[in-house]
């Protein structure tokens, strides 16, 4: 057997080669490590955002992940919980690896994760969800989408039917009537008695007193009879806050009038057909804010009747026949014929309650699912001056089969109210009718607008059994 020798030269060169390939081996494991850290992430993101609520998407076309996940109380930490499950997941060796001696070279696993910063669907008062809703409608129904129902609203703009108070004119022409001195007559030698006026107004005028809904719901409709208490929503809550849209493009001016149009596609009203939400009557409660089905059609219809009155008697005072039959009914009174200073007011009174009887027939019609135009002329005007004596015997609902179906729907009409509904407001009660009809859904009944999140930047700490180990930062949204 021959000695081996090996010189010191060579042995600092193999030295220097081992130290060189085991930094070589290191260098490449931890490059591994942050590219296989940093796939993981990106797919466990993915995976997160996936588990959008599902009934939010069909019902509203809204994709939010709710941090809830269906169970108590919906939390970011929630969200990181299932973040670190997809990471492990991603991070560990399939089981059905049957190679021999095979090893996880890698062998990762995550320390912490965290949400370092995300956004509520009710952030920035629920600019984050009027986006969204936006973006939908306009991908959806185009930019011009609400263009009629504009048109409408500036034609009732332009008329006056907005800011007409009719009722607070015949209030003042009522008052000036009974502030005036009747006509006396002589009944004995030393007994005068007033010569009653008998105003053929005065029947319609006190029909105002009984309440419009009583003259207005159809006979074979049932009134809804629901009620919320609407603390447990989200426009009465402390809502927690997130980063809202932040560096996202922001909600503009014509995202807020497609967001009209989004209410007006995702909330029912009173002509829709088997409705399914907790308040039957949706849009009436984005436009009034009751917290009952009752109070909002009332509020609802009290603005309808504002706007019909306007426009009625705007047509009436432009009729020349309409005002000479006003005219002549209002001579034929044998007070006014003793004094003559009454015709005028008392036409002015006929002319008044001639509006609200009409107007009292387009409510009902459109509640019947009819059409009434915007602005009356002769042939689309409906009662004659005698019917509208008697206007209550006239509302039935086989007269009105007959009409002619010419003008706006109801829900055109709710359109014109809702556009001139205060913007916060809108939004508000839009985010409680999601919140109530979510939480009739299976799985949905803790469901709350702000805990779900459309946004996440999240930072993730992952360690090798081999002493290494990295920190990343990814962040995601779905807009």
């Amino acid at each position: 057997m021959k000695r081996g020798s090996i010189t010191i030269y060579l042995t600092f060169m193999m030295s220097i080669m081992l130290t060189l390939v085991t930094l070589l081996v290191a260098g490449a494991r931890d490059s591994v490590i942050r590219t296989k850290t940093e796939c993981s992430m990106d797919a466990a993101l993915y995976s997160v955002f996936a588990e959008y609520n599902r009934q939010l998407l069909e019902r509203y076309d809204l994709l939010f992940i709710d941090t809830s996940y269906g169970n108590g109380q919906g939390t970011p930490a929630n969200c990181a919980a299932h973040l670190k499950d997809y990471l492990n997941r991603n991070f560990r060796v399939k089981s059905g690896i049957t190679t021999l001696n095979a090893r996880d070279l890698l062998a990762l696993s995550v320390v912490n994760t965290e949400i370092t910063d995300f956004a509520l669907a009710t952030d920035d008062k629920g600019e984050v969800l009027v986006r969204q809703a936006a973006d939908y409608v306009k991908t959806e129904y185009g930019l011009n989408s609400l263009e009629r129902i504009r048109k409408n609203l500036q034609t009732a703009k332009d008329e006056g039917f907005l800011t007409m108070d009719v009722s607070a004119r015949q209030i003042d022409n009522q008052a000036q009537i009974d502030n005036m001195e009747l006509p006396k007559k002589q009944i004995s030698e030393e007994e005068w008695e007033d010569i009653p006026l008998d105003n053929p107004a005065d029947a319609v005028n006190s029909a105002r007193m009984v309440g419009i809904l009583s003259f207005v719901l159809p006979e074979e409709n049932e009134l809804s009879t629901q009620a919320v208490n609407l603390s447990n929503y989200v426009s009465k809550r402390n809502c927690p806050c997130g980063s809202g849209i932040g560096n996202r493009k922001a909600v503009t001016m014509a995202d807020r009038i497609l967001f009209d149009k989004y209410i007006l596609q995702k909330a029912d009203c009173y002509t829709t057909k088997d409705p399914d939400g907790l308040l039957r009557y949706q849009m009436e409660y984005v436009i009034g804010g009751q917290s009952d089905d009752v109070g909002n059609l009332k509020k609802t219809v009290e603005k309808l009747l504002f706007i019909r009155q306007a426009a009625n008697m705007t047509y009436l005072f432009s009729d020349g026949a309409k005002i000479a039959e006003a005219e002549a009914l209002a001579l034929s009174l044998t007070a006014v014929a003793a004094a003559p200073e009454f015709a005028e007011p008392v036409k002015i009174s006929i002319l008044l309650a001639w509006a609200y009887a009409e107007s009292v027939y387009d409510i009902r019609h459109l509640l019947s699912g009819g059409r009434i135009p915007l602005v009356k002329t002769a042939q689309s005007w409906h009662f004659g001056l005698q019917e509208m004596l008697r206007f209550r015997e006239h509302l039935s609902d086989e007269q009105m089969k007959n009409e002619t179906e010419q003008g706006l729907l109801y829900e055109d009409y709710l359109g014109i109210l809702l556009l001139e509904t205060g913007y916060r407001d809108k939004v508000f009660r839009m985010m409680d009718l999601i919140e109530m009809d979510l939480r009739q859904t299976v799985g949905n009944q803790n469901f709350r607008l702000d805990a779900c999140m459309d946004y996440v930047e999240a930072e993730a700490q992952v360690e090798s059994r081999y002493g290494y180990g990295c920190e990343i930062t990814r962040s995601y949204y779905y807009y």
